[in-house]
């Protein structure tokens, strides 16, 4: 029942309220949230940031319940890998572009798949509910952006905001 009632509440952004935010803030919120998802795992999550004023103008709600959607999937995909690692990144990109990045050294996705994983509903998780990533797909372009992913199978996944 929470699913249907987060999925419609979140289905219905139709606009986001950016403001600008010192993204170690951002970053602070996540790692705090993350916290009880990692006590009984062995995963390293490492935030990165080259300049600790950094702004973005974001919406930082729905930025924030993108990471909280993404470093779950990647805590997920370095399960029983060697120094299972993920880094979330901030910078100014290329043409100054913002940009947010959540890598891992998990299992990687496979290529037979990757047309896919933005479909709703589509999950290779038993669990999942496949909205995850179709909904930040759609915050991103309410941003004006876009989500990217490179993964190669047995290395890894990156997962890339563009702003």
């Amino acid at each position: 029942m929470k699913f249907a009632k987060t999925y419609r509440s979140l289905n219905k952004i139709t606009h986001v309220n950016k403001t600008k935010i010192k993204v170690s803030e951002l970053f602070d919120n996540i790692s705090e949230l993350m916290k009880p998802s990692l006590e009984d795992r062995e995963v390293q999550l490492i935030f990165k940031l080259d300049d600790p004023n950094l702004l973005f103008e974001i919406d930082a709600y729905l930025i924030e319940q993108m990471l909280i959607n993404l470093i779950p999937n990647a805590i997920d995909a370095t399960e029983n890998g060697v120094k299972p690692q993920i880094t979330v990144s901030a910078a100014i990109g290329y043409k100054g572009a913002a940009q947010i990045k959540v890598s891992d050294n998990g299992k990687g996705i496979p290529a037979e798949i990757m047309d896919s994983i933005f479909v709703p509903f589509f999950s290779t998780k038993k669990t999942g509910s496949g909205i995850g990533l179709s909904l930040c797909k759609q915050i991103m372009l309410l941003h004006g952006g876009k989500i990217q992913l490179q993964s190669i199978e047995h290395e890894g996944t990156v997962v890339s905001l563009l702003f």
